[in-house]
């Protein structure tokens, strides 16, 4: 068993690092898959951050920026084949085992990798930055924790749309009615993509006693910030992505509560 360990152990580590070769050369960009990206969401500002080649498939990761809204797109280029969307969100992709689900951890790693790259060329904010936050396009889940969880003890512990509203469901949150949603409520509209575009970009914030809306805004380099009314909101989002609130239960006696 021990052998056998060892064994997986150097493929994973010989399989990232021909990746990882790859990545760092950054082949050319093919048109078909840039022009897939800008089709999929005129309006966005869509920025090139490398490419990752394995034996049949190329990836090519993009930061897509649409005013308030940031995230990350990969592409997918299988030999033969015209090229499609693999995944779309406000933050990097999860892991998991199934192919067809999940991009491949070696592929992962790489993207990690040519994000930190892009964010510590391009954003002076995050150079004092903790590794983690080095990988963030939109810091929509760290920015709500910094204010639900002092109070209520709770954490999203993740800046992907998708992830956030799963961990809203599963975990002790209380949903409600986005429209009559009261103030400290959690809002989230997950990121919406098909393989051949379009893609809807998502976002969430946390609703104020004037019920705006305070979140991560990409126009002023992913602070947060008021920068929706619940009305547009819920006008910008509902038709596309969905809108979903949930209220987080405070602590009681200074502990976090129950699930």
């Amino acid at each position: 068993m021990y052998v056998m360990d060892k064994v997986r152990i150097l493929h994973f580590s010989l399989l990232c690092s021909c990746i990882c070769l790859n990545a760092i050369a950054e082949p050319a960009n093919p048109s078909a898959v840039t022009d897939l990206v800008h089709r999929a969401d005129p309006q966005a500002n869509v920025e090139y951050c490398g490419s990752v080649s394995t034996n049949h498939v190329d990836y090519y990761a993009f930061v897509m920026t649409h005013r308030e809204l940031s995230g990350i797109v990969l592409a997918q280029h299988p030999a033969g084949k015209a090229p499609t969307i693999a995944d779309a969100d406000t933050s990097i992709f999860p892991v998991g085992d199934d192919p067809q689900r999940f991009v491949a951890r070696p592929v992962l790693e790489t993207i990690k990798e040519l994000l930190r790259r892009r964010n510590l060329k391009s954003n002076r904010r995050v150079r004092q930055a903790t590794p983690a936050q080095l990988l963030e396009i939109s810091a929509v889940g760290r920015d709500i924790d910094q204010v639900v969880y002092p109070v209520s003890g709770f954490r999203l512990q993740s800046d992907s749309t998708r992830e956030i509203l799963r961990v809203l469901r599963t975990g002790s949150a209380v949903s409600v009615d986005p429209k009559t949603a009261p103030p400290g409520s959690i809002i989230v509209s997950p990121t919406q993509f098909s393989g051949s575009g379009p893609i809807f970009l998502g976002h969430a914030g946390i609703l104020g006693w004037d019920r705006s809306i305070y979140s991560a805004d990409a126009r002023y380099e992913g602070r947060f910030t008021k920068n929706f009314t619940l009305t547009g909101w819920l006008t910008r989002f509902s038709g596309t992505n969905g809108t979903y609130a949930f209220v987080i239960r405070a602590r009681l006696g200074g502990q976090a509560p129950a699930p």
